[in-house]
């Protein structure tokens, strides 16, 4: 079976990528392994290399990536010389390679050597059926990896989540996911409740109160706040909040006022 290696370019920092990527001699720099090690390219001969978010790499990665694509052929940092490699490169990324060229951060050079095959793929907004699917793969993805079992997600919220604009595309979702399977009960399936406030559109109620139970607590504090101003006199206070002194009374027994 043939190798397939998948890299970030985002994910790597840019003074380890040259290293990540080609490999390294023993002694190269300070750091580096005994006997040396092979990049992601050496790894990868005679089978197939996937290049994530490649908008991401640095020009300076971009002159060294387009001379392995031209020349086939890869140099070790440290190393006297190069040496042949066969490699299927493939590319991907969410930004516009076009403008970034246009920008001058995107080799024009580059961006035609890896355009011999372009697939498109629309982002998960303009894919809505597309979103239900996904959304029970990352489930049973996760299911899997938490050893928890759901039985599915709502039609409530998977109406939700095609009704999302879904800036973050595929990664946002599968988030999402992840983060519904961490607080739904086990046997219970996701619901709207355990969607974020950007999907549902409110704010979660946990900690708020009800109205009555807010015009009870202003009630009861105006009641002290005017036996205070009184010194206790409860007339005076009845009069000033213009109830009858039964009224008050029965107040201040309702909330625990009457010593």
């Amino acid at each position: 079976m043939s190798v397939f290696v998948k890299v970030n370019c985002a994910a790597i920092p840019g003074e380890l990528l040259e290293s990540e990527l080609f490999g390294y001699e023993e002694g190269s720099f300070t750091g580096a392994k005994k006997g040396g090690k092979a990049g992601k390219f050496e790894i990868a001969d005679g089978g197939t290399i996937f290049l994530d978010e490649i908008g991401e790499l640095p020009l300076h990665m971009q002159v060294k990536l387009l001379r392995v694509l031209q020349e086939k052929e890869i140099e070790r940092i440290g190393a006297p010389g190069t040496f042949s490699i066969d490699v299927r490169v493939i590319a991907a990324t969410n930004r516009n390679l076009e403008e970034m060229v246009k920008k001058g951060e995107f080799r024009m050079d580059l961006y035609y050597r890896l355009k011999v095959v372009e697939i498109n793929i629309p982002s998960l907004r303009e894919r809505i059926k597309d979103i239900g699917i996904l959304a029970n793969y990352f489930l049973e993805k996760y299911e899997h990896i938490m050893k928890k079992r759901v039985p599915g997600i709502d039609d409530a919220a998977l109406r939700l989540l095609t009704l999302y604009d879904w800036p973050g595309n595929i990664r946002e979702l599968e988030n999402i996911i992840e983060r519904a399977l961490n607080i739904v009960d086990e046997g219970k399936p996701i619901s709207a409740e355990h969607l974020p406030e950007e999907i549902t559109g409110h704010k979660e109620m946990t900690g708020m109160r009800s109205l009555a139970e807010i015009m009870e607590e202003t009630e009861r504090t105006t009641i002290l706040d005017y036996l205070a101003m009184t010194g206790g006199n409860k007339s005076r206070t009845a009069k000033q909040l213009g109830v009858s002194r039964t009224t008050l009374y029965e107040k201040m027994n309702k909330y625990g006022l009457l010593s």
